[in-house]
Order: structure tokens, then sequence, then C-alpha cells
């Protein structure tokens, strides 16, 4: 399974109006919820702890908030853009705009931490950022971390 895999019409948010984190997690958790059967409130709390522990903030705009959850079999990711950067205690103290939702299996699984690696490399490509907030559809998504795979060193 590759990052571009996990890309679909039901995967992709564009132009979320949340105005804070917590409204972010919480609309992401809602999204999650209705795709893996999990509970709304686990999803949203599990998410809130972990971000509790370090933000998932990476800088340059972007974050990847991550989760495992027991009852969750197959990896899901959610790919979103913000209409509006918001305020995520990011490592470089800049809003995030793009946001990159990995949730895998509890214990982690060896494909769920190679796309965990893959995301965070392909996120601090300038070019593949670039790429995301100029275009950010499933076609475009999938080919800018498509492209962004063949590029990095296994």
């Amino acid at each position: 399974m590759k990052l571009q895999d996990l890309v679909t019409p039901q995967t992709v948010i564009r132009d979320i109006r949340a105005g804070t984190k917590s409204e972010l997690l919480s609309e992401l958790a809602g999204r999650a919820a209705f795709q893996t059967g999990l509970d709304h409130r686990a999803l949203f709390h599990t998410l809130l702890d972990r971000e509790a522990i370090g933000s998932s903030g990476l800088g340059l705009g972007v974050a990847m908030p991550h989760a495992r959850f027991g009852d969750l079999h197959i990896p899901l990711a959610i790919f979103a853009r913000l209409g509006r950067p918001i305020e995520f205690h990011a490592l470089d103290g800049r809003p995030v705009d793009l946001i990159f939702l990995l949730l895998g299996p509890e214990p982690a699984t060896a494909i769920y931490l190679k796309l965990l690696l893959s995301a965070s490399r392909a996120l601090r490509d300038p070019d593949v950022r670039q790429r995301l907030r100029n275009h950010f559809d499933v076609p475009s998504i999938a080919t800018a971390l498509q492209d962004n795979a063949l590029s990095v060193p296994h």
C-alpha cells in the first residue's frame, strides 16, 4: 500500500472552514468516523490526546495528525486544505493550511509506519507542498504523492 492509494474522493476535503485546531480535529474525526465506523468522540479525543503530547504541526503550513486504534485494520488517510490557515502550534510557529490525517491499527503495522514516514517526507518537500496548494483534487494529490515516492530513497 502506498500513500497515493489512500487518495479517493471520500478522503479529500477542500476548503474546511474550521477556525481552531479543536474544530479542525473534530471535523476530521467526523469524516474518519463516517468512513471507518469508529466512534466520532473516541476519534476526536484520541487526536486531542495525541496533540497534548506534542503538536503534529510539521511546520511550513503543514500538519500531520495521526493515531492508532485497535478496531481499525486498514490505514485511513484524509487530506484536507483549509480555506484560511489556523494556529496549530506547529514547530515553526506558522499557521497550518494543509492537513494529512493518518489513522492506523494498534499495534502499529509495518504498512502504517511506512505510510507515516512517506507522508512526512512528502509533506516536507517544497515542490509537493506547492503542488498541493495549487491543485487540491484527487488526481493532483495522488500524482504529487506518487511523484515524490519516486524521488525518495527507500
